[in-house]
């Protein structure tokens, strides 16, 4: 049973009216009026570069982003229904050529012309079992192998073989039904091909895999007409039906999650890992179908963009009569009864919800737990390493790239403690500053995120050649060396702009990013592949979040103590001792792993030349007889690689440090020296 919950809410999107383009000479009013759509418009899709509309004059329209309208007469009398394609450029039509109910089916390929027409290469009549009824839905496969159209008798007509030529094809009734078919969706799940069919009254799944169909019924409720989504791999390509008090997923087999969302939906899409929603607004009073141009008349509808993994409101927005909402050229666009069209175009996450946020909120909130009598204040800042998005970290400097302006601000006193990332802190901190407290590690590994059409492969299965992105010398230098077929090129921005550069374009297969940066975010569903340590060990400090404080401020960093792990504490010595005796940085690839058992510490530390040929690896113990209960850590300043835990015993983190140090010395005497030397030379000249 779903529960009513509030949700956090956010401004994830930035709305903006679309204008007209400017004139030729730049200026004038042309880029200052709002552009209008055409008038009379029935139906929306989009596709392929352009907005799709059909007219009530048998018209279909596109929309490119130029925004230089075109049209053709596609019937002689109204167009009802579209549905373009987006992997091929072939768009599918219902209207009429006639009056009374006779609607056609007009099948178009869009790169093919006829007398400067696209291309009709099939008609037929939309009619189930020769009775005359009304079209209500359509969909078609992307592979072109089947369509299936809605009826409001709830009849569903499948035709099968290729939609585009009559003899290539067959058509039959698939379903029949005594409810309106309000919405179809095909899902392909490797050579398995499901239709969902939802009516007002019910939900049922199809699979057409195999012979004679066989159908389940999964629910005995259903949706109005354009209330039901297919989802993206994100979500599992779920079958989403939203009903006026609740939003329900659906496998091919199961009813799965539902989440209570109040209100009449009117229209409801999937948007690259959001759901998007327009519902009436309860406040606003009822009015007929066909509104004058009276503003008083004007229904006004809520628009919420909601991401179902992370529970939030990414947007919400009052609109006024809204026609329908489209995706294309990687936004929303909100099309209005007025004949305007509205652009939702995503915050990146530097303006939106940034990792550091996040980070920064986990340990206040667990500071807040523990100390519930003082008050906690958030003060946003950036870095010059968040502002330089377009070079290679290895070629614009070093870990102090994030930490000096907020280590400033510390030194002024404007705030009292900094959270980052471990693997960001440099291991020799400037004098007066310490790390107060290292959290308990998320999942240190690195993890590969597929481009949607790698769905379900990893890193071996691809395909020879496929292009990886990462931002790291040390991930690209390890698995050049595990991974030999596959090119590494270098992707930068935060994880948002990654994410949207491999989703958006073709230029990367995967690409690699830190497994608890992904799951800090609620993005852990985008995890393709979590990389093993024999495929590539990870950075030092990766995964640990760390507090850094003013060194002598006894206060906060007695208060902030409280937060160490002291497992994570004594890893991460290790790790930063290792690479400090090393002179590592992000400018060469050094690689760690650690572990920490029945009171033995484990290190493993790796360098590598930048192409990954050249490489040294070992691995140390130690024993740190730790726990031990009762027993407290030093009681003066002592750091260990910048570390002050007075809550762990000082041998246990001697033992740590020395067992880093004693590392690096093993792999130094074996020519560490010279390999990270010439990966540092060849950096530098790149």
């Amino acid at each position: 049973m779903a529960a009513y919950l509030q949700w956090r809410r956010f401004v994830f999107f930035d709305r903006e009216t679309v204008k007209e383009p400017a004139g030729p000479d730049g200026g004038g009013a042309g880029g200052a009026k709002p552009f209008a759509l055409p008038p009379g418009i029935t139906v929306c899709d989009s596709g392929r570069g352009s907005l799709v509309f059909g007219d009530m004059e048998g018209q279909i329209w596109f929309l490119p982003r130029s925004l230089q309208l075109s049209s053709f007469q596609a019937y002689k009398l109204r167009v009802t229904h579209l549905y373009q394609l987006k992997q091929h450029s072939i768009l599918a039509s219902v209207g009429e050529d006639e009056e009374g109910i006779n609607p056609l089916v007009k099948v178009w390929n869009l790169e093919k012309r006829d007398g400067g027409n696209p291309l009709c290469t099939r008609i037929f009549p939309a009619i189930p079992g020769n009775k005359p009824t009304v079209v209500s839905c359509i969909t078609v496969h992307e592979t072109l192998n089947f369509m299936a159209i809605g009826f409001a008798d709830g009849s569903v007509v499948l035709t099968k073989g290729d939609i585009t030529r009559d003899r290539h094809s067959k058509t039959q009734i698939l379903h029949e039904g005594n409810y309106p078919v309000t919405g179809l969706a095909f899902r392909q799940s490797g050579k398995i091909t499901h239709l969902f069919v939802v009516t007002t009254e019910n939900i049922q799944t199809y699979m057409l895999s195999v012979k004679d169909y066989p159908r389940l019924e999964l629910d005995t409720h259903g949706c109005g007409l354009r209330c039901s989504t297919l989802s993206d791999p994100s979500q599992d390509l779920q079958f989403i039906v939203a009903g006026n008090e609740c939003v329900y997923l659906y496998q091919p087999d199961e009813r799965g999650p539902c989440f209570a969302f109040e209100g009449q939906k009117l229209i409801v899409h999937w948007y690259r890992g959001y759901l998007v929603i327009v519902s009436k607004d309860r406040k606003s009073s009822p009015k007929s179908e066909f509104a004058g141009s009276d503003p008083q008349n004007s229904d006004k509808q809520i628009l919420n963009v909601y991401d179902l993994c992370n529970k939030f409101i990414a947007y919400s927005s009052v609109f006024d009569d809204v026609v329908d909402v489209l995706a294309e050229w990687g936004s929303l666009y909100v099309l209005t009864r007025d004949g305007k069209i509205h652009a939702l175009q995503e915050r990146d996450t530097q303006t939106k919800l940034e990792l550091a946020r996040i980070q920064t909120d986990s340990v206040v909130e667990m500071l807040r737990k523990r100390y519930l009598s003082l008050h906690f204040e958030i003060v946003a800042m950036s870095t010059t390493g968040d502002k330089i998005l377009d070079t290679a970290l290895s070629k614009i400097g070093e870990k102090s790239l994030f930490t000096k302006e907020l280590e400033n601000a510390l030194e002024r006193n404007e705030v009292d403690l900094v959270v980052h990332s471990l693997k960001d802190l440099p291991t020799s901190l400037p004098p007066g500053f310490t790390i107060g407290a290292i959290c308990k590690r998320e999942n240190p590994h690195d993890a590969v995120v597929f481009h949607p059409k790698n769905y379900g492969k990893t890193l071996n299965s691809l395909p020879e050649k496929s292009v990886i992105g990462t931002s790291s010398l040390r991930r690209a230098a390890q698995l050049k060396r595990r991974f030999p077929q596959l090119e590494f090129r270098d992707i930068r921005g935060n994880l948002n702009t990654r994410l949207k550069k491999l989703d958006e374009k073709d230029n990367f297969s995967a690409i690699i990013l830190a497994a608890a940066g992904l799951r800090r975010m609620g993005w852990e569903n985008r995890i393709g592949q979590i990389l093993n340590p024999e495929d590539c060990l990870y950075a030092v400090g990766q995964g640990a979040l760390a507090v850094e404080v003013r060194a002598r401020d006894e206060e906060i960093l007695d208060m902030v103590s409280a937060l160490h792990d002291a497992e994570t504490v004594l890893c991460c010595i290790a790790e930063r001792a290792f690479m400090r005796h090393l002179e590592g940085g992000c400018s060469v690839p050094v690689a760690v792993s650690t572990m920490l058992k029945d009171s033995q510490l484990y290190l493993t530390g790796a360098v590598y030349s930048l192409d990954g040929s050249d490489s040294l690896k070992d691995t140390m113990q130690t024993g740190v007889n730790y726990p031990q209960q009762n027993q407290e850590g030093p009681n003066d300043d002592t750091q260990y690689v910048g570390i002050t835990a007075k809550k762990i015993p000082r041998h246990a983190q001697e033992a740590a440090e020395n067992l880093g140090v004693e590392l690096a010395s093993l792999l130094l005497s074996k020519g560490a020296k010279h390999i990270l030397s010439v990966a540092r030379q060849l950096n530098d000249a790149r």
